[in-house]
């Protein structure tokens, strides 16, 4: 459990991801300026007309929820920990697709992650509300994008680490299919978590994504790709356990390799004080 914080990940095919900042800044003010959700939410029982779960309510609504859902959140902690995942990884997948298909991916993920939600919901009645459905699809198709990607996570929001995004989009993709598929864990409180709409949203970023990208794009970018360096203050105290091929190489010789076991020494140092602390 984390909160991604930065992607060292240049634009490559566009000069600013306007859509997905416009998707950020409208989730913003809708929260900011207190719309109600009930209005926007995605009720599964009224669009799947489950028995008496289902009462009337105007065709309109229910396809309105179907799609607004990803713009009203539950709390400010709900809010930031989304915007800031969609800031992270949506930029870069908006370069990959352009923008006009960029908006209509994302509102794909959306759907098909509030349909599977309401598919596996044990309480259909139960609103779902949040971008994180379509957030999953776009990491989803940062995985298969850039892969080799580093990101820099707040592992338990306290510890900060560089990690691949295989890493750290596969351990997420990974605990969505295990709630979603095993039996819960006794002691584990998993209610109000939206973990099928994680996991659909997840299934339709990856399948999407290549008839969607710009021609020419490729899928799984190498390494050599990406910024040997993607953090170059941070990464003067924090250490890159995952160093890409060319980075180990300018970073050679008796001092470099010092500096680096000097830089371990103090990072887990902290590590083992934050540990201590939890």
């Amino acid at each position: 459990m984390g909160l991604v914080l930065g992607g060292g990940n240049p634009l490559r095919h566009i000069a600013v991801a306007y859509v997905n900042r416009t998707l950020i800044l409208a989730c913003v003010l809708v929260f900011v300026t207190g719309v109600r959700p009930e209005p926007l939410a995605f009720v599964p029982a009224y669009f799947f007309g489950i028995g008496e779960f289902a009462g009337p309510l105007p065709t309109m609504d229910v396809w309105r929820g179907l799609f607004g859902h990803v713009l009203v959140h539950a709390d400010l902690l709900h809010l930031v920990a989304n915007m800031v995942a969609l800031w992270v990884f949506g930029d870069n997948v908006e370069d990959a697709l352009g923008h006009l298909r960029y908006l209509v991916f994302f509102f794909l993920c959306a759907v098909a992650g509030a349909l599977t939600e309401g598919l596996l919901a044990a309480e259909p009645m139960r609103p779902l509300v949040g971008a994180s459905g379509a957030i999953s699809g776009v990491m989803g198709a940062y995985l298969l994008l850039h892969p080799h990607a580093k990101i820099l996570l707040l592992l338990f929001f306290r510890i900060p680490v560089l990690l691949p995004a295989s890493v750290v989009v596969g351990g997420d993709l990974a605990a969505n299919l295990a709630m979603v598929v095993l039996p819960p864990v006794p002691g584990v409180d998993a209610d109000g978590v939206a973990w099928g709409a994680h996991l659909g949203g997840f299934i339709a970023g990856m399948l999407l994504v290549a008839p969607m990208k710009r021609r020419g794009v490729p899928l799984f970018l190498p390494p050599e790709a990406y910024p040997a360096v993607p953090f170059p203050r941070l990464q003067k105290v924090l250490v890159d356990f995952f160093p890409a091929p060319h980075a180990r190489l300018a970073g050679g010789g008796a001092w470099q390799r010092a500096t680096a076991a000097g830089k371990a020494v103090v990072y887990f140092s902290l590590v083992a004080v934050l540990i201590w602390t939890l």
